[in-house]
């Protein structure tokens, strides 16, 4: 049952590659293109159980949620109140709700809800399959800790959360499940994705390891082998090879797949990868398959990303771009010493580094928000 609802936002982004041959340089920036289609109904998410790797759980419905059928009740055995919740897909916090709840919009017009959890993850928040987005609790119920799950999809839209239709879920590829009070359903988390611990990444000082911060105190957990560069957003955590620069993608502790060759750099938005070749003429995006990469740029100078989405300089005289879409790009802003995305906002330190500058979201307009810096960043 959908309870009040008390926020919502909404935010943007996308980027990588491998190595292919050149292309012109382009002193105006990148192109034109066709915008992406929309997803069909059978692009369900590979939704996971929204718990740890190998937790056992049990689900239930509540008698009065029949005769919809389609809400499930989770517990996890010997669990307690403050058991991590996890995305069961990869998405966007797009709301938060009473009783501590939250939806998770997943593309393709399919949403997800979680109810009941305290420490809730604020909308707005991009997050990958197996990223904390709560913990176990009662909010607004009655009874030991559970979770409340469901499964939404709007056929007509990626973003309107008003006009979805709830659907009997499937989970880790079992389904649809038609639930049933007096018979609950056992299963095991297959959700063993990056988020085991934090978000946060580190190389060890001589790079020999990648390491994972539990979220407690001091403790680090390795969670890969030795790394050149490291790259992290809402796609997911990569890291290059330090001998040949080949690129690669942690699907889990200690679990790495190859994406792409050597780029002269690479930067993550939102849910997307990006890379620049290693001559600098052209900018990719990962398809998110294999080794495959799409073109979706000319030349470029440096890369800057985050969830205001993909920037790129202009090679020539340094002017800045912005990705609209493959091969779209516009320009924002003239030459700066440096720029940075933070959250859904871009900024810039001016050209002899004696202002700070926020661009507007329109056109070329700036407005100056600080005086004179060294060095500016954004998460």
């Amino acid at each position: 049952m959908r309870i009040t609802r008390v926020g919502l936002l909404a935010a943007a982004a996308a980027l990588l590659l491998a190595p292919i041959a050149p292309t012109p340089a382009s002193a105006s920036g990148p192109v034109s293109a066709p915008a992406p289609q929309a997803k069909a109904v059978a692009d369900r998410p590979d939704f996971q159980l929204p718990f740890p790797c190998d937790s056992t759980i049990e689900l239930k419905t509540y008698r009065g949620h029949n005769p919809d059928d389609k809400k499930i009740d989770m517990y996890r055995q010997g669990m307690r109140e403050g058991s991590p919740v996890l995305a069961s897909a990869d998405g966007y916090v797009h709301e938060n709700f009473s009783p501590g709840g939250l939806e998770i919009r997943h593309g393709g017009g399919w949403f997800t809800t979680y109810m009941h959890m305290t420490g809730v993850a604020k909308a707005g928040t991009w997050v990958k399959r197996g990223d904390v987005v709560g913990y176990m609790g009662d909010v607004g119920s009655e009874g030991k800790p559970h979770l409340h799950y469901e499964q939404l999809y709007n056929p007509d839209s990626d973003q309107d959360a008003d006009n979805q239709h709830i659907v009997n879920p499937v989970l880790q590829g079992r389904g649809p499940l038609v639930m049933d009070p007096d018979n609950p359903i056992t299963m095991t988390s297959t959700n063993c994705g990056v988020s085991a611990g934090s978000s946060l990444f580190a190389a060890s000082p001589d790079r020999s390891g990648v390491f994972q911060w539990s979220g407690n105190g001091t403790a680090w957990n390795k969670v890969g082998g030795a790394a050149g560069t490291l790259y992290a957003g809402g796609a997911g955590l990569f890291a290059t090879n330090p001998t040949n620069g080949d690129l690669y993608k942690m699907n889990g502790p200690n679990n790495w797949s190859k994406v792409g060759g050597p780029g002269k750099t690479f930067a993550v938005t939102g849910n997307g990868l990006f890379g620049l070749s290693p001559d600098g003429n052209a900018v990719f995006q990962w398809s998110g398959n294999g080794t495959t990469w799409n073109k979706v740029g000319g030349a470029a100078g440096t890369l800057y990303a985050g969830g205001a989405g993909l920037f790129a300089t202009n090679p020539t005289n340094g002017d800045l771009y912005k990705m609209n879409g493959p091969n779209n790009w516009s320009k924002v802003g003239g030459a700066g010493h440096q720029f940075t995305v933070a959250g859904d906002a871009l900024y810039g330190l001016s050209p002899n580094s004696d202002a700070v500058f926020k661009w507007s979201g329109n056109g070329t307009t700036w407005l100056k928000v600080g005086g004179p810096a060294s060095f500016i960043a954004g998460r």
